[in-house]
């Protein structure tokens, strides 16, 4: 069962123009229980008054698929790209918080990695997928410990975590663009630029 709908899970997000719809009109979310989980997970509204976390997370899939079929991106990248978009913030139901009056979710992206492995694991998924969904889903907050220009040694760090993991700067900088652009009205400039001209800087080196 569970292979099943991993593979069903698979499917939609390689061939799927709009995976939030196909998802519910397939009624795979209230069977998966990590995406079941980020429905009525509130998020703080000043950073995130588009809704709760299913409703973020749907959205970046979907910006993950529109990005793919723009750039016409193979079906296997397309497929990272749009289940790291939709998982990247899995790890809030467990860490969500109020804290001081403002809802919280520190140390969601490690959380969530964990999530990945035994979702993945469960459903069957290809390890080298699983283990680059991880890593980008671990890693998708590094920016905001950064203030203004990242440094050489923080963009080598991130990047080489991401190869390691057999995916890259330029699949992660995609989903952090996707989770920034699926906020609404508050969404804020895409915070990987920093990062991916880091990381060019250092290839010309």
């Amino acid at each position: 069962m569970a292979e099943d709908i991993g593979a069903r899970l698979r499917e939609i997000a390689r061939t799927s123009a709009e995976p939030s719809s196909a998802l519910r009109d397939r009624h795979l979310i209230e069977v998966v229980p990590e995406l079941a989980a980020l429905a009525g997970t509130p998020q703080d509204p000043v950073w995130h008054p588009e809704g709760d976390v299913l409703v973020h997370s749907l959205w970046a899939a979907d910006l993950a698929a529109t990005h793919a079929v723009q750039h016409d991106i193979h079906a296997d990248r397309r497929e990272l790209l749009v289940l790291a978009s939709l998982l990247h913030d899995v790890g809030k139901p467990d860490t969500t918080r109020r804290r001081n009056g403002r809802l919280t979710s520190w140390g969601h992206a490690e959380r969530g990695a964990v999530l990945v492995r035994s979702m993945g694991d469960r459903m069957r998924w290809p390890k080298p997928l699983v283990r680059a969904i991880a890593e980008i889903v671990a890693t998708h907050m590094a920016h905001v410990a950064v203030q203004g220009t990242p440094s050489a040694k923080a963009v080598r760090r991130v990047r080489d975590r991401l190869e390691a993991a057999g995916t890259s700067l330029a699949d992660w900088a995609v989903v952090v663009r996707c989770d920034g652009e699926a906020r609404g009205r508050a969404a804020r400039p895409d915070a990987s630029v920093p990062w991916t001209r880091g990381d060019a800087r250092l290839s010309r080196r």
